[in-house]
């Protein structure tokens, strides 16, 4: 990868050899020149039509968060696709699916599944517990503005149940290093706290 961005430098150099170094850098690594994408709009009745931004805006908030979601996924399928067999497939989220109802959730995780993609995905209230998912690890986050701490509890969602992890079994048994774990005194109090969370959820 470094002999691949060295030598497309030194060709912009070559090119541009007034322009400013800095100016050259930011345009070889600016990624969105690498691909190109159109997107197109399937509407149920039949009809499609090109996805630009005008027409994105005029989407409901669920429906611009599916049509992101859809080519991201393709993309990095056919992206994927072009790597070792071996190479991991993994695709971070942040506020992933926010807008989406629960049905376009799991039929978002499907199709991730369908991809062979692994999610790594941050959110509000965002729970894999979907039939289409047959496996997730979720760490529920809960902060307490008393004490200026954030706890956290291990749920896995098996394919039809999640277990919580009050005792650390299930964390040792994904391998986890536990290097940063609470006093078992302090754990009894945080433990208590996040089972009622999790029970009002």
């Amino acid at each position: 990868m470094r002999r691949h961005f060295a030598a497309r430098i030194k060709a912009a150099r070559a090119l541009y050899p007034e322009r400013p170094y800095r100016d050259l850098l930011a345009e070889v690594l600016d990624y969105r020149q690498w691909r190109t994408f159109a997107f197109t709009l399937h509407r149920a009745g039949g009809g499609t039509e090109a996805l630009t931004r005008s027409r994105h805006s005029q989407l409901s908030g669920g429906e611009q968060s599916v049509s992101l979601h859809l080519p991201l996924f393709a993309a990095a399928n056919a992206l994927f696709g072009s790597a070792r067999p071996d190479a991991p497939r993994l695709l971070g989220l942040d506020e992933a699916f926010a807008g989406v109802d629960d049905t376009g959730r799991g039929e978002l995780m499907a199709l991730a599944k369908q991809f062979d993609l692994d999610l790594f995905m941050t959110g509000y209230d965002l729970w894999a517990t979907h039939p289409a998912v047959s496996g997730a690890a979720h760490y529920d986050l809960s902060h307490s503005a008393t004490e200026h701490a954030v706890s956290s509890l291990l749920l896995v969602w098996d394919g039809s149940v999640n277990v919580a992890d009050f005792d650390g079994t299930l964390a040792r048994a994904l391998g986890s290093p536990e290097t940063r774990r609470a006093p078992a005194a302090a754990r009894t109090g945080v433990a208590a706290s996040l089972l009622l969370d999790v029970a009002d959820q």
